[in-house]
């Protein structure tokens, strides 16, 4: 089919690659159940604070339903990442023994439906829920399912209107309106067959077991909870049908209306002709209970590739629009009830269509992968066992199906808690932060991966965040100089707090020559100046050779050494969040302690198994290594490898205790003296910062500290962007929730 002048103007002016970069959002709905899949008993997750300013996660019409919905995008794939963390977020937030239910299908309805708990956002909305708990089948009500919402890149609105249809149309808004009105009209006669592609519920209820089968009980005419039709003839007709609807108590309200497509605007109904279409919001996809997100990004990919056909095509006539709806709300009718596996009468139309826009994309340039896309669904049409609806249908026991389903993706929300599905491009940190933001509703904006910068949106108040906790409360050019270890101890320095003496080298021959020196005072720690990962500390100085070839490793690794002195007491990493010490860790020294029968070797194997160490910095306890200051303390204890360790004797591998070299890292928030508490929160204070980690060296712990004797509390650093991940991962002691605490200092009001 020829494109329409529309489709001609975009080819003329080069705006088609612009027709692929529609803005896409989704609304996922699924339910909270039990073990036995039955509806949750239990309240709504606190973590999610108040449903009135969570736009991303919320309860639906009942409380055991979770709504989580999405930014608009234009990217799929970055679209589909942030859904998976928001749906991995709010499954951690459920209650032991709690599930997200995998089908668009009712689990397990209790016998007397009225005691279905209904939302309890506010007053207002629970009456709003009781009505229509009064006014609609509640078996309906308790359906769930995918929205997606559309909305095309402005400026081919703009190009398209500055350069042609100025012309043709008496304002903006009502050449935008009438893109939208088509793309509509299009989504209403192709809705069979999106049923048919991604249709997934064979029964409206899953306990049911005599139903007849059909390929979708929940998103077909049959399903929806209202008989009320759209009308897609003009935007006012739209407008004045479903007001007429609620006049006449056939809808509680205009919200109620659940047809294929819905206009969407930033006002109220009556002024969407005049405000015009912001997007569009498709109603009718069912959850893929093959995916833990409960959305197939095929189905998404396909959706805006129809959009783009239908804004380039001609657009039906008007007058014969209520008609060609008609047809296809039967059409809809008869796909959705056919059986599942076995083949559509509308099989043939439907590859019609697929070769159709296999032909579009490649005749305008589409992207390649929409090509692949549509021969992958046209599989589907060919062997009807392959779409989702029949894979369901196809399962001896669906609800032991669905259980185990929703069972193996909740295990697998758990298994990893310290990472976020979809943001793992970012460091630990980052990614514990952008957690806590998606329960509470702040959107999440990746700026930049490498770098780790984050921007949180609440509302109209943002903010930049670099590294998980690196934010503009604290001053910029502090934060910049703290970078610097010589730099931030001098400064810490001023402040009257007692640090190590130390010299900075910028050669290794220029510090292997002070070798003799540093031999005769005993101890010494080398650093990185430039980054805080390189750190080797000895308590007695190691023969010469070793020394040269430790700092000739640390120079492949930074530009100039510090070497300092060497202070002999617990290494503790306080974390100071608006002005306050929230969390404290101890970090013992890479060790490992011998139970008689076990050797060196075994004993590294075993502790480096344990489900939080691996690669430092990439998971929440580094792992053991054997590098040239291990084996250099293996010796020192006349082991290798092979020798079993006695029964209770701890083995130091390392003299440091960082948390990137195999550091053990315990809690000990609770037991450290309020005076060291009070010191930090003095120095913080003084130097304005808001976040803070500052590493100080305590002989005692349980001891007062007294200002006559500086020694008790030896500054090693300080840091303007801390690490989030050690205080809520400890490998002994509670976790402590400083991600949260950081995120309600950034933003106080949620």
């Amino acid at each position: 089919m020829e494109v329409d002048a529309i489709g001609k103007a975009m080819m003329q002016y080069q705006l088609v690659p612009l027709v692929s970069q529609s803005n896409v959002g989704l609304e996922v709905t699924m339910q909270r159940v039990n073990a036995h899949g039955k509806l949750s008993t239990q309240p709504y997750p606190q973590v999610f604070g108040s449903q009135r300013q969570n736009p991303q996660i919320h309860n639906a019409f009942a409380q055991t339903q979770l709504k989580l919905t999405t930014p608009a995008m234009a990217d799929l794939s970055s679209l589909m990442s942030y859904l998976a963390g928001l749906n991995i977020t709010a499954r951690r937030a459920l209650a032991a023994e709690d599930y997200l239910w995998p089908l668009s299908s009712t689990p397990i309805l209790p016998t007397d439906l009225t005691k279905i708990p209904l939302a309890e956002a506010d007053e207002v909305g629970f009456k709003r829920r009781q009505q229509q708990s009064q006014h609609y089948q509640l078996e309906k009500l308790m359906t769930t399912g995918v929205h997606v919402n559309l909305s095309f890149n402005e400026q081919l609105f703009t190009r398209l209107y500055a350069e042609t249809f100025h012309q043709h149309y008496s304002s903006y808004v009502e050449f935008r309106n009438a893109i939208y009105l088509k793309v509509a009209q299009g989504f209403v006669r192709m809705n069979w067959l999106i049923q048919y592609l991604f249709g997934a519920t064979p029964t409206l209820r899953v306990a049911e077991t005599t139903a007849k089968r059909q390929r979708t009980s929940v998103h077909g005419p049959a399903g929806r909870k209202s008989a009320v039709q759209g009308d897609y003839t003009s935007i006012d007709r739209y407008v004045a049908k479903l007001q007429a609807a609620v006049r006449s108590h056939k809808l509680v309200s205009v919200s109620d209306f659940d047809g294929p497509v819905r206009f969407r605007s930033t006002g109220s109904l009556t002024t969407l002709g005049r405000q015009g279409v912001y997007y569009l919001e498709y109603c009718g996809l069912d959850l893929d209970p093959t995916k833990a997100t409960g959305v197939d990004q095929n189905a998404i990919e396909f959706m805006r590739l129809l959009a783009s056909y239908f804004v380039m095509m001609p657009a039906l006539p008007t007058a014969m629009v209520s008609q060609v709806n008609a047809q296809a709300d039967q059409l809809t009718t008869q796909v959705t009830m056919e059986n599942p596996t076995t083949a559509s009468v509308q099989a043939q139309p439907a590859s019609q269509v697929l070769d159709a826009l296999a032909d579009f994309a490649k005749a305008y340039g589409l992207p390649t992968s929409d090509t692949v896309l549509l021969r992958h669904l046209k599989a589907r049409v060919t062997d009807p066992k392959l779409t989702p609806s029949a894979q369901v249908a196809q399962q001896p026991d669906l609800l032991n199906w669905a259980i185990k389903q929703a069972k193996q993706s909740q295990a697998a929300a758990l298994a990893e808690p310290f990472r976020l599905p979809g943001f793992t491009d970012l460091n630990l940190s980052s990614q514990l932060l952008a957690e806590q933001a998606l329960a509470r509703g702040v959107k999440v904006d990746i700026v930049d991966a490498p770098a780790n910068i984050l921007r949180l949106t609440h509302g109209k108040s943002a903010r930049l965040v670099v590294d998980g906790s690196g934010t503009d409360l604290n001053p910029q050019a502090l934060t910049t100089v703290l970078a610097h270890k010589a730099a931030a101890k001098q400064i810490m320095a001023e402040q009257g707090v007692q640090v190590p003496a130390s010299q900075t080298y910028r050669s290794a021959n220029q510090l292997i020559d002070d070798y003799d020196r540093y031999a005769a005072g005993g101890g010494i720690v080398l650093k990185g100046t430039e980054t805080t990962r390189a750190v080797v500390a000895f308590r007695i100085m190691p023969e010469r050779a070793l020394f040269e070839q430790v700092v000739r490793q640390l120079f492949e690794q930074t530009k100039s050494v510090m070497a300092e002195e060497l202070i002999v007491a617990s290494s503790y990493r306080f974390l100071v969040i608006d002005g306050q010490v929230k969390a404290i860790v101890e970090r013992l020294p890479a060790n490992i302690v011998g139970d008689g029968r076990t050797t060196v070797q075994e004993l590294l194997a075993r502790k480096n198994a344990r489900p939080l160490r691996g690669t430092a910095f990439e998971m929440p306890q580094s792992e053991l290594k054997l590098g040239t200051v291990e084996r250099y303390r293996l010796k020192s204890y006349h082991l290798d490898l092979d020798t079993i360790v006695s029964r209770g004797t701890q083995i130091l591998l390392r003299e440091d205790a960082t948390f990137g070299n195999g550091a053990d890292v315990l809690d000990a928030t609770g037991d450290m003296h309020q005076s060291y508490i009070d010191a930090v929160e003095k120095l913080a204070a003084d130097l304005k910062l808001k976040v803070a980690g500052v590493d100080v060296m305590i002989p005692n712990l349980y001891a007062e500290f007294t200002p006559e004797h500086p020694e008790m509390a030896v500054y090693l650093g300080i840091h303007a962007a801390p690490f989030l991940y050690p205080h809520i991962f400890p490998m002994f002691g509670a976790s402590q929730p400083v991600a949260a605490q950081l995120l309600k200092t950034l933003f106080p009001e949620i």
